[in-house]
This record gives structure tokens, sequence and C-alpha cells, in this order.
């Protein structure tokens, strides 16, 4: 596991990918997870790595916060009281953080679609008006 958690400081993207899909792949079974959790370093690399993607690459984004999905899932009341235990309040305030910046990121995307939009509505209207003023022009002259 240690080395897999190595592999998420990475610069090559793909090895980072893969390395988070194995996670994904080991969080799945309730043994495997609860000693991933137990190991307390899994889940800061992940919002790093949720943080160094962003929106710039959702791919690596998905699989980040799936991994993340994945380390919440308890089956029973007793985990459920320990997974406080595995989540600090560190790691807790900087998943925050990054969602919302992920959020701010995501609004401004939405923003300059929606200016987008409307200048090319504005820009279709003035081509539609254009031949009207022409002949305007055509007959003040």
């Amino acid at each position: 596991m240690e080395a897999l958690t190595v592999v998420l400081d990475h610069t090559l993207r793909d090895l980072v990918f893969y390395s988070v899909g194995i996670i994904i792949n080991i969080t799945l079974h309730q043994d495997s997870r609860k000693k991933i959790l137990e190991k307390q370093i899994v889940v800061p690399k992940l919002v790093d790595v949720l943080r160094d993607s962003n929106i710039e690459d959702i791919d690596l984004s998905k699989v980040a916060a799936k991994a993340l999905h994945n380390l919440t899932q308890v089956a029973s009341n007793e985990e459920k009281s320990k997974l406080n235990d595995y989540w600090t309040n560190d790691s807790v305030n900087r998943l925050e953080e990054v969602l919302e910046n992920l959020g701010d990121e995501l609004d401004q995307i939405m923003v300059s679609k929606e200016e987008l939009i409307f200048s090319s509505f504005r820009f279709c209207f003035l081509l539609r008006m254009l031949p009207l003023q022409l002949n305007l022009k055509k007959y003040s002259l």
C-alpha cells in the first residue's frame, strides 16, 4: 500500500490514474478498506490528487473522488464510529477547500458559457439586422 501512496505523488498522470484505480478496486472490499484507512496516508494523498487534477483533468478527478467515496463506505455502526478516527480534521478541511474551489471553477465556466451564448445571440441578431440596416441606408441616401 505504501508503494501506491508514493505513486500518487508522481508527475506521470497515467501512473497516478491507474494507481487510483487500484485503490478503488481495493476499497471495494471491507477488510481491505479498513486496512487502507488505518494507514491514514491514503486520504490526504487522494485529496491532493483531486486538488491537483481539478477540472483540467476531469477523468482523474472523477476516479480520485470515487476512491474517496469508497473510503467513506462502512457496513456497521461500529465502523461508522471509527470513520472519524481515519478521516482527520485536516483531511476533511482540505477536501472541503478543494471541493469549494472546484465548485467556483465550475461556476466560472457556466458564467463564461452563458456570456458566450448571450454574445452569440447578440451576434446573430446583429447579423439578421444587417440587411435591414443596409436597406435603410440605401433609401436614406
